[in-house]
């Protein structure tokens, strides 16, 4: 498998709209002149698309491939976490979001400098920054790893590729750049995995045949490690 003109030409448009996302919020509205406007989209954004960008900044790469193969080669456990996410969501959203909001600080840890001084603050961030470095190289490495496999580019070049685009957009448009940026990205992704599932729908005769081929391998095991 390898990419045609079509998929080239597709691949290219989706790099570009990306970094013409960035020039357009760089030269409209305050011109990201603020910090207002640069780190919080001076707090007039609206929810669906802010909703779409925590979601895409939630999803990678990472949860794409890996969680697709935990599930072809380990089964269906894997889905267990969703519980927890159930459960901690609200408590998140409720209780500690809005002790945040009602602050106004920029960040939490102007939060953490206000409550436990500047060396919690401090090492907070050298821990989160390290974490987000490692974090990153791993999120840039698996979606170029699939680039070059099937545009013949080298690992290098792909990441180098990716990265600058990612980059280029985020510094100069802001976080508005980075919202709008997240949507078109997250529709592009739900469109993609929707046409894999419609093609193997359409290949193994419907969701009926997928889970009996599933079942018949194994692979449905939602409460293994369930005793009662």
């Amino acid at each position: 498998m390898a990419f045609g003109i079509v998929d080239y030409i597709v691949f290219a448009i989706m790099l570009l709209m990306s970094a013409s996302i960035g020039i357009y919020y760089r030269f409209t509205g305050g011109k990201q002149k603020t910090t207002q406007e640069y780190m919080l989209g001076n707090k007039n954004q609206g929810i669906i698309p802010v909703a779409f960008s925590l979601m895409a900044s939630f999803m990678s790469a990472i949860t794409l491939f890996g969680v697709s193969a935990e599930n072809y080669y380990h089964g269906t456990q894997f889905v267990a976490i969703n519980l927890s996410y159930v459960l901690g969501t609200p408590i998140i959203a409720y209780i500690f979001l809005p002790v945040f909001f009602k602050l106004g600080n920029l960040s939490v840890y102007e939060y953490l400098e206000r409550r436990f001084g500047l060396l919690t603050r401090t090492f907070t961030s050298i821990a989160f920054s390290m974490q987000m470095i490692l974090y990153m190289s791993i999120v840039l490495y698996a979606p170029s790893l699939a680039l070059g496999a099937i545009t013949g580019l080298s690992l290098t070049s792909s990441i180098i590729l990716v990265g600058l685009v990612c980059v280029f957009y985020s510094t100069i448009g802001g976080i508005k750049a980075v919202i709008i940026t997240d949507v078109f990205q997250s529709l592009l992704m739900f469109a993609s995995i929707f046409a894999v599932i419609g093609v193997a729908m359409y290949e193994t005769g419907g969701i009926s045949q997928i889970w009996k081929i599933a079942d018949k391998y194994g692979r449905i095991e939602f409460n293994k490690y369930i005793q009662f």
